[in-house]
C-alpha cells in the first residue's frame, strides 16, 4: 500500500542516525530548521533494552552447560547483524552478495544511534599528508580540503562529544586544545610501551570518546569496560543518548524521528532537485514519502551509496548525481589483523578495580614518518590498537591445565591478565578492482535490489600485511611474551567496519560525486555526510573525521539556506 504524505515539508530529511546523522541533527535543528529523521530500526529504552553487566560468573545461571543466549546476545542479535567476528550473524530480510572468491563481512546497526551504539570510540585526526596522500606518493587522489580546513570542527567536535587523550607531538596525530584528561595506564600498557620503544616505535595515549570527567551534564566514566553492552551514565558517546534523544526532548515541535522507515528512494522533482524521501514502513510494510527542501543521506558508506543507485529517475537513470559514473567506486576499507602473546611479568600482579575504558589505554600510531620511504616496500601506512584486560573470566581456560586444588587453582591465576593483543588498521589503496554495485538478481524482503561487494587485496596490501607482522613479533618479543600467535593472513574485508568511499568528494565533478562541502554535483540540495565522501581512509579509526565533516557540511547548508541558494 502506498501513503503519501502530505504536509509538512521538512528544510531537511536527514536519513540514518548514527555518527554523521546524529550531527548534522543536532547542528540543523539548534539552528531552527524544521528536520525529520529516518531511521531503519527502532530508538532503544534507556535501561531497559541493554543487556548492561554481565553476572559474575558464580552467580550466570548458565556457567554450567551455557544453554540458551546471554542477555549480551540476545540484544546483539535484536539491533545488529553481520556476519563478521562482532556479529556473526546475518539477516535473512536483507542479504547482500560478494564475488565467491572476495568474502566480504558487513556489518550493520538497525537502531537509533546505528552503530555508535556499539562502536570502539576512537576518535582521531588526520593530518596533512593524509587529505594530500596523492601529492606525497602518487597513488589515488588529494582531497580538495586540507587538514587547515577541517581542523575548526575537530575542535568543535571533541568539545561536544567529549574526548580523552593528551597531546603527543607525534608527526601521526595532531594534537588538540578540547581533549579531557586521560586515563592512566594500565600494568599491560605500560610493559607494550616500553617494548615498542626498545623497537624504536613509539606509543601515544589513546583518544576516545570517553568522559574521563564530568562533562556537559554527563557522568564520567566508571570503567566497567562493557560499553557495547550499554551505558547507563551515557559516559561514551553514542548518538541516540546525547544527540537524537534530547533532540526529541528539547524541540518536540521542530524536530521529528521516524523509526523503522527503510528508505528505498531519495526522489527528484521536474527541475533535478532532491524533493523528499521514499521510505517503507517496517511496522505496517507500506510506502510512504516524506518532504524536505533538503536531504541529507547519513545512512553509513555502503548503504548510502546503495541507496543513491537506487534512486532512479529520468534525469538520473544510473543513480541520482551519477551523471560521472563513480558512484560505487572508491571502495575503501582497512587492513586488519591481529596478534596476541602472553607476558608472565604480569603474573600474580594486584588486581586493579575496574578495565579502565575498554581494551588499552596506549596507541601506536603509524611510525613512517620518521623513516625514509626506502624502509618500506609499500606506501601509506598502518595505525595498531593494544589490548590488555583484567575480565571476570580466567585468561586461559581452565580445562587446559592439568591438576586440581591449591597448584590447579594457582596455575589458573598464574595466566590472569597477562594475554595481551595487538590490532591494527592499514590503510589500503583506491582501485578499480574495489567498488560496490546493485545486484539485480537479489532483492531484499522489501523487493529492492541487494548490494554486491567487490573488495580483493591487492599487491600494496599484502606487503603491508608482512610488515604489520613482522613490527608485531619484534614488539611481543621484545615485551618477553611467551605463546606468541602471529597471524597468517589479514582478517576478513570488512572485519574494521569502517567502509568508506564509494561516493567520494572532489574537485572535478568528471571525477567525483561530491564538491568539498558534501554536496552533490547534480543535485544541490543533496548532501551526503558519512564515510561515502572519503577520498582516501588513512589508518585511522574515521567516524572522529566523518562527524567534523557532517559538522562542517551541516553549516554549510545553513549558510547557503541564509542566502537562497538552496
Amino acid at each position: 500500500m502506498w501513503r503519501r504524505t502530505q504536509e509538512p515539508v521538512y528544510d531537511a530529511v536527514i536519513i540514518g542516525s548514527g555518527a554523521s546523522g546524529g550531527i548534522a541533527a543536532k547542528v540543523l535543528v539548534e539552528a531552527g530548521l524544521k528536520v525529520a529523521m529516518l531511521e531503519a530500526g527502532p530508538l532503544r529504552k534507556h535501561l531497559e533494552d541493554f543487556a548492561y553487566h554481565a553476572p559474575w560468573p558464580y552467580d550466570d545461571p548458565r556457567r554450567l552447560f551455557k544453554e540458551g543466549k546471554s542477555e549480551r546476545q540476545k540484544m546483539k542479535e535484536k539491533y545488529a547483524f553481520g556476519p563478521n567476528a562482532f556479529t556473526p550473524w546475518a539477516n535473512p530480510d536483507e542479504p547482500y552478495t560478494t564475488p565467491q572468491d572476495q568474502p566480504y563481512e558487513w556489518m550493520r546497526a538497525r537502531n537509533v544511534g546505528g552503530r555508535t551504539m556499539f562502536w570502539g570510540r576512537f576518535v582521531w585526526r588526520f593530518n596533512e599528508i593524509e587529505f594530500k596522500g596523492y601529492s606525497h606518493d602518487g597513488h589515488g587522489k588529494d582531497w580538495p580540503i586540507s587538514y587547515r580546513d577541517l581542523a575548526p570542527y575537530y575542535d568543535k567536535m571533541e568539545s561536544f562529544v567529549g574526548v580523552c587523550g593528551t597531546k603527543e607531538n607525534h608527526p601521526a596525530v595532531p594534537d588538540s586544545d578540547t581533549l579531557l584528561p586521560s586515563p592512566a595506564l594500565k600494568c599491560g600498557d605500560h610493559l607494550l610501551k616500553r617494548a615498542a620503544a626498545k623497537v624504536g616505535i613509539r606509543a601515544t595515549r589513546i583518544r576516545r570518546a570517553m568522559l574521563t570527567k564530568d562533562y556537559n551534564g554527563f557522568k564520567a566514566c566508571h570503567y566497567c569496560a562493557d560499553c557495547d553492552n550499554g551505558c547507563e551514565t551515557h559516559s561514551f558517546f553514542n548518538s541516540a543518548f546525547r544527540c537524537v534523544v534530547p533532540l526529541m526532548q528539547k524541540y518536540p515541535k521542530t524536530f521529528t524521528l521516524v523509526t523503522n522507515a527503510m528508505a528505498r528512494a531519495i526522489n527528484v522533482n521536474e527541475k533535478g532537485l532532491a524533493s523528499g524521501v521514499t521510505y517503507v514502513d517496517k511496522t505496517t510494510g507500506e510506502t510512504r514519502e516524506i518532504k524536505g527542501r533538503t536531504v541529507v543521506a547519513a545512512c553509513g558508506a555502503l548503504e548510502t551509496t546503495r541507496l543513491m543507485l537506487l534512486s532512479t529517475s529520468s534525469l538520473f537513470p544510473n543513480g541520482i548525481a551519477n551523471s560521472s559514473g563513480m558512484l560505487g567506486q572508491n571502495f575503501l576499507e582497512h587492513l586488519d589483523t591481529s596478534a596476541q602473546g602472553y607476558l608472565t611479568d604480569l603474573s600474580f600482579v594486584t588486581p586493579y578495580a575496574g578495565d579502565g575504558v575498554g581494551g588499552s589505554h596506549i596507541a601506536i600510531p603509524w611510525f613512517g614518518y620518521d623513516r625514509p620511504q626506502k624502509d618500506f616496500d609499500f606506501v601509506r601506512g598502518f595505525h595498531t590498537e593494544p589490548s590488555c584486560r583484567l575480565s571476570m573470566n580466567p585468561t586461559k581456560n581452565p580445562k587446559t591445565f592439568s591438576g586440581f586444588g591449591a597448584s590447579f587453582k594457582r596455575e589458573v591465576r598464574r595466566w590472569y591478565g597477562t594475554r595481551v593483543s595487538l590490532s591494527a588498521h592499514g590503510e589500503m589503496l583506491p582501485s578499480p578492482q574495489k567498488f560496490v554495485e546493485l545486484d539485480k538478481t537479489v532483492v531484499d524482503k522489501w523487493g529492492m535490489p541487494v548490494l554486491k561487494i567487490h573488495h580483493p587485496w591487492d599487491d600494496n596490501d599484502r606487503k603491508m600485511f608482512k610488515r604489520i607482522r613482522q613490527t608485531y613479533e619484534e614488539i611481543l618479543t621484545a615485551a618477553k611474551a611467551v605463546e606468541i600467535r602471529l597471524p597468517e593472513l589479514p582478517d576478513k574485508p570488512g572485519h574494521s567496519i569502517h567502509e568508506l568511499g564509494t561516493a567520494r568528494m572532489g574537485d572535478d565533478p568528471k571525477s567525483s560525486v561530491l564538491n568539498q562541502f558534501n554536496q552533490a554535483w547534480d543535485v544541490k540540495n543533496l548532501f551526503v555526510v558519512d564515510g561515502a565522501a572519503f577520498v582516501s581512509g588513512s589508518s585511522k579509526n574515521p567516524t572522529g573525521t566523518i562527524m567534523a565533516l557532517a559538522w562542517r557540511t551541516s553549516e554549510y547548508l545553513l549558510e547557503e539556506m541564509r542566502r537562497g541558494n538552496i
